[in-house]
């Protein structure tokens, strides 16, 4: 029996009215769970679409660290100081250091010492004054060295300080640049082989100055020369010095353009610079034109000795092939120099055939020549103008047809130098050895080695040696010598290598060595006259450079 069947009817109507809510409140609560299952549902379909979305955005980014590490270009970040923020593996392989060694080091710590500055300098400019950049730099690498170009533009942080990091795009010019020097060098040897035939005149007319004295010398002392004629003797062999001399010129002024040397940079006067090459242009100018030197005084410059007087020579050169041969007292080459503002200005002004208009914008282009075929491949001006640009100047051109051309260099004065609070002393007469001194000549030339030993053989005790391995052997055996004079090009063993063999048992008798060269033709001489803190004498040197070479040494 149910327990509704014992409830009297009143009862029953109360449990129905009781009942009633409670029905009512069941339906609302399933809509409720309706709704919550459809929430739950739209929730469910949300949190795909964001797991699909973060999916599609990790490999997105996995694609972006692919391309920025693996990029064939470096990539950094610097900040105000030049320290590393971020690298891409490109730019760690460049450098040549995992990368997680790389995070936080100064930039700087990769440069040449005369580039720190620089680089300084661009940072601050990048971040202060915003815009994109660009710079090349001087990198030393685990012992090598390497020429990059930098492109910059500054970039917001992202820290939650704010400010800007300077992004860097770093490219390795280096095999670019040892092209470039190996074309220069080639342009260089170019030109010497053009001007061969006025160097050879330059040359033999001292020559020839040289021979006939020495001739009259000899048939005078053969007279058996006395009084009078001993003097006219000595007039003669006086004379031949002085052509000498001028051979020596000439001949220096062809090592300082040939040479293929490092881009060393020094305080130099243009002026003498340009005197040097407008020595070697003589031959090509003096049946075209009258040369007018127009020079003022002018501040020093910053630049290589050897990549200036190119470009001078170059512009000389082209300036005596705008003109027909001729009519040499009609036409004129005028050189100029002055200072404007902080800027050092050579002009080469010809009165030639000009250049044509529609030729003046690729004036400057590499093997574009307004010269007929065979006279030139062109590249002349287009090397100077990056050899000028290299040190930071400019060159230009001015023109009009049938009434000449100008070129102008531009090139930043070097800074001042702090000047000394006490006068300069007055200059000292060369110094000669005073003591007489051990000397020990090793030369592979019998003629050079007999004749420099006659020179000293007065003053000192002389020992001579055609071969290097038997000087070597005399060092070892000692005593010790006071002065070394070493050639360093010889056969079967060489200076530098008689160096390095004397310096690993007796550095001090290294130390006394004295290097005597024409012109180190390798490159592994080359590099080791840059390097090696010796004294060297150039041949042909002087007589009294010798001594005081050898009052240094020997005291």
């Amino acid at each position: 029996m149910s327990h509704f069947a014992q409830m009297s009817k009143a009862e029953l109507v109360r449990a129905l009215e009781q009942l009633e809510p409670v029905l009512v409140a069941r339906d609302a609560l399933s809509a409720t769970v309706q709704d919550l299952q459809r929430h739950q549902i739209e929730l469910e379909m949300q949190n795909r679409a964001l797991r699909e979305a973060q999916q599609a955005l990790e490999q997105s980014h996995h694609r972006y660290v692919d391309l920025y590490d693996f990029a064939p270009v470096a990539y950094l970040t610097l900040d105000a100081r030049a320290c590393i923020q971020e690298l891409n593996l490109t730019a760690a392989e460049l450098l040549r250091q995992e990368r997680s060694r790389l995070v936080g080091r100064p930039f700087v710590s990769f440069l040449e010492g005369a580039d720190v500055g620089r680089l300084l300098q661009h940072v601050r400019r990048c971040l202060a004054e915003g815009g994109a950049g660009s710079l090349e730099l001087k990198l030393r690498i685990a012992g090598t060295r390497a020429d990059v170009r930098l492109h910059t533009a500054p970039f917001p942080s992202g820290a939650p300080q704010g400010g800007q990091v300077c992004r860097v795009a770093m490219v390795d010019i280096t095999e670019l640049r040892e092209a470039q020097a190996k074309l220069a060098l080639s342009e260089r040897l170019a030109s010497l082989g053009t001007l061969a035939a006025g160097v050879a005149h330059e040359l033999n007319n001292p020559l020839a100055f040289i021979a006939q004295c020495l001739e009259l010398a000899r048939l005078r002392v053969g007279e058996g020369a006395v009084g009078g004629a001993r003097g006219e003797v000595q007039d003669l062999l006086v004379d031949a010095a002085v052509g000498t001399e001028q051979l020596r010129t000439i001949v220096r002024d062809l090592h300082t353009f040939a040479r293929a040397e490092e881009d060393h940079r020094e305080r130099l006067d243009v002026r003498e610079v340009l005197g040097r090459s407008v020595r070697m242009a003589q031959g090509e100018i003096r049946h075209r034109a009258r040369l007018v030197r127009d020079e003022a005084e002018v501040s020093p410059v910053l630049a290589n000795e050897g990549r200036l007087g190119q470009v001078f020579l170059n512009l000389l050169v082209n300036a005596a092939r705008a003109i027909q041969e001729g009519r040499a007292d009609q036409n004129e080459i005028r050189v100029t120099t002055r200072n404007e503002g902080e800027s050092v200005v050579v002009e080469v002004r010809d009165t030639g055939q000009g250049i044509p208009p529609e030729r003046m914008a690729r004036i400057f282009d590499p093997f574009f020549t307004t010269r007929s075929e065979g006279q030139g491949l062109g590249l002349g001006l287009s090397i100077s103008q990056s050899l000028v640009s290299r040190m930071g100047g400019e060159l230009t051109v001015e023109s009009e047809l049938g009434r000449g051309s100008l070129f102008r260099v531009r090139l930043p004065a070097a800074p001042a130098e702090h000047a000394s609070p006490t006068p300069l002393p007055p200059r000292q007469p060369l110094r000669r050895p005073t003591r007489r001194g051990r000397i020990l000549i090793v030369d592979d030339e019998p003629k050079l080695a007999l004749t420099l030993g006659m020179l000293l053989e007065d003053a000192h005790e002389v020992t001579r040696c055609l071969k290097a391995r038997d000087a070597l052997e005399l060092i070892r055996a000692g005593p010790l010598f006071d002065a070394i004079l070493c050639d360093l090009m010889m056969p079967e063993m060489t200076g530098e290598q008689l160096f390095e063999a004397v310096s690993a048992t007796q550095p001090e008798q290294a130390r006394r060595m004295i290097f005597m060269t024409g012109g180190a033709f390798t490159a592994g001489g080359q590099d080791f006259l840059a390097h090696v803190k010796n004294p060297r004498l150039i041949k042909p040197f002087r007589v009294d450079e010798l001594e005081a070479m050898l009052a240094l040494i020997v005291g």
